[in-house]
């Protein structure tokens, strides 16, 4: 991370909600693509894109992710990246802000950025990889070297396939060129991939740890280290929809995006662990506090690595860390580490000493891939909990919230095997509905939590929940008149489910009802006057009807034959007389008004 670029991070962070942001002027220098602003609109549910394409191609917009890779990962968002002209900035905002179901709109920026940093010391180590031994990998290695079915996703710079992680590569994407060329033309990439998944014992190089997993290449940041936000969201939602346990993203930034967010919670809510970087900050370089929180590592559920420095479990001087009170810097993991080093000028690797938090978290990702290896029914949150729960305590802790990362412990680990526990409380079993109806459930569960519920009618997905109390409110009228089946499954964070049926009546038909005797519209009434109703419901039933009198209740029957009566003088001179039938599912129909006179 260089200063240009971390002020500029900071320079260009936007608040959700502002209206009219300024526009970006261009860098001294900058190229004709450099003066255009990129922008995420994020959509409803169910809401089509197209209109917000529109109304930014009308200002000299246009879309970004055209090539189906992109669309598809922003669309698993609900949302669209757009570029506009700098000057068209605040009109085009606003202007998408103006859409129906546009949810938000900010500015994309490249808030992110490699977490490598220059060595101390120019210095080259042949061989020697004393954080191997500081993790307890060989420990662990005596129970498994990893599993090709194991797959970690790398967003990053690209990868290369060189040394010892040439055949370890599979799949991959470019969303910086939105390309299936995911080369690393900057180095960093590779680097973190070769320290989760190097290959050991072969006799070359240098050994990972992660022998045996599969990297999956995503290239979200260029040749300088940069990225957008947005193509790291997609990043995201493309390495889960692959198939991806682990993602590792040795990247990060202050202030974090919406878009970003939405990404992780995609991936965590699919069972993956994201591994993030805590930042490089640990002397105020930048200009940035040590321990203002870096994105994506401050998010929860995003494991966030610190690095002890070079043969020693102290803080290296670099790394970002907790203040008092803080605790998004989880875990710690060796941050100088033995690494293949790229020289861009001629294309080429040596073998050297770095230093950095983004090769502390590399670290942290090939022991969760191992952890998978170990157990493969473990989801991302049981992957989460043994590393957390296996850090070993270092000096001056706080810094980190849980100490320090064994590898060997981690694989020891227990995870949550009992499901949780979910009931359907309204309506009512049986119950008989009509138009809009909410499903209300009580959940709970005694280790994990619960991380969502999803609703079915008929056995067919309809929506999903991540917020308690856990509901959806579903129109019946979408579906067809008699029994629906609901079911209500219940997911923890270690992914165990819990299934809850209830049956309901639905009944979107009105009844039928009519006067069968009284007086005539306009007639002239005294004394004692009685109406004979007719009324039925071939659904539900009629449950009550009512007598209607200037349109208030004044008598109720429930039974039929059904006849309401009203004193003639208690009422004004002229009134107005209505019957309502009510069914049993809540639908009412009313007959034609009529005119007494007294």
């Amino acid at each position: 991370m260089n200063k240009r670029i971390a002020r500029r991070a900071i320079a260009g962070a936007l608040s959700l909600g502002v209206v009219a942001a300024g526009a970006v002027a261009a860098q001294p220098g900058a190229s004709a693509d450099e003066t255009k602003v990129r922008l995420v609109v994020g959509l409803q549910d169910g809401v089509d894109s197209s209109a917000a394409v529109k109304a930014a191609t009308a200002f000299g917009g246009k879309a970004t992710d055209l090539v189906a890779q992109a669309r598809e990962a922003m669309a698993s968002l609900n949302a669209r990246t757009l570029e506009v002209p700098a000057s068209k900035q605040s009109v085009v905002a606003a202007a998408l802000r103006a859409q129906p179901g546009v949810k938000y709109v900010e500015v994309d920026r490249q808030g992110a950025h490699t977490q490598a940093i220059q060595p101390n010391d120019p210095y080259y180590v042949s061989g020697d990889q004393p954080e191997i031994d500081q993790a307890r990998l060989p420990a662990a290695w005596e129970s498994t070297t990893g599993s090709s079915s194991v797959k970690v996703a790398v967003l990053d710079t690209g990868v290369n396939r060189f040394g010892d992680i040439a055949n370890a590569v599979a799949g991959g994407f470019n969303y910086v060129s939105n390309t299936g060329n995911y080369a690393d033309d900057n180095g960093h990439g590779t680097a973190v991939s070769t320290l989760i998944a190097g290959r050991g014992n072969d006799g070359a190089g240098m050994a990972g740890s992660c022998w045996q997993c599969t990297i999956i290449p995503v290239k979200v940041l260029n040749s300088a280290g940069d990225g957008y936000w947005s193509d790291i969201a997609k990043g995201i939602t493309y390495a889960t929809n692959v198939g991806a346990s682990v993602i590792n993203m040795s990247l990060g930034g202050p202030g974090g995006a919406k878009v970003l967010q939405d990404a992780i919670a995609y991936a965590n809510s699919r069972g993956v662990l994201v591994v993030a970087s805590a930042g490089n900050n640990g002397n105020w370089d930048y200009g940035i506090s040590p321990t203002e929180k870096m994105y994506p590592a401050a998010y929860a559920d995003v494991l966030g690595v610190g690095a002890t420095g070079y043969g020693t479990d102290g803080r290296a001087y670099y790394s970002s860390y907790n203040k008092s009170g803080d605790s998004w810097v989880d875990i710690a993991a060796p941050g100088d580490d033995w690494i293949p080093v790229y020289n861009p000028s001629k294309k080429t690797y040596t073998y050297g000493l770095r230093s950095g938090t983004s090769f502390a978290a590399p670290m942290v990702s090939g022991a969760a891939a191992l952890v998978k290896a170990k157990h493969p029914k473990y989801n991302g949150w049981s992957l989460l909990r043994s590393i957390i729960a296996s850090g070993r305590t270092i000096p001056a802790n706080g810094w980190t919230k849980f100490g320090l990362l064994d590898v060997a412990k981690a694989l020891t680990i227990t995870t949550d095997g009992t499901a949780p526990k979910v009931t359907v409380t309204s309506p009512g079993q049986g119950a008989r509905v009509h138009g809009s109806v909410t499903l209300k459930t009580s959940t709970s569960d005694n280790w994990s939590g619960v991380r969502y519920v999803d609703f079915y009618v008929d056995g067919k997905y309809k929506a999903r929940d991540y917020t308690a109390p856990f509901q959806w409110a579903y129109n019946t009228k979408t579906h067809a008149n008699g029994r629906a089946d609901y079911s209500v499954r219940a997911y923890d964070k270690a992914g165990n489910v819990a299934v809850a049926n209830r049956y309901l009546t639905v009944d979107n038909i009105a009844p039928t009802v009519w006067i069968q005797s009284g007086p005539a519209n306009n007639a002239k009434v005294k004394g004692t006057v009685t109406l004979k109703i007719g009324a039925y419901d071939t659904q539900t039933g009629i449950q009550r009807v009512d007598l209607l009198i200037n349109g208030k209740v004044k008598k109720t029957d429930k039974t039929n034959p059904y006849s309401v009566s009203f004193a003639a003088s208690a009422q004004p001179k002229t009134f107005k007389v209505q019957i309502k039938a009510v069914d049993n599912a809540g639908n009412v129909k009313t007959t034609a008004v009529r005119t007494y006179k007294r």
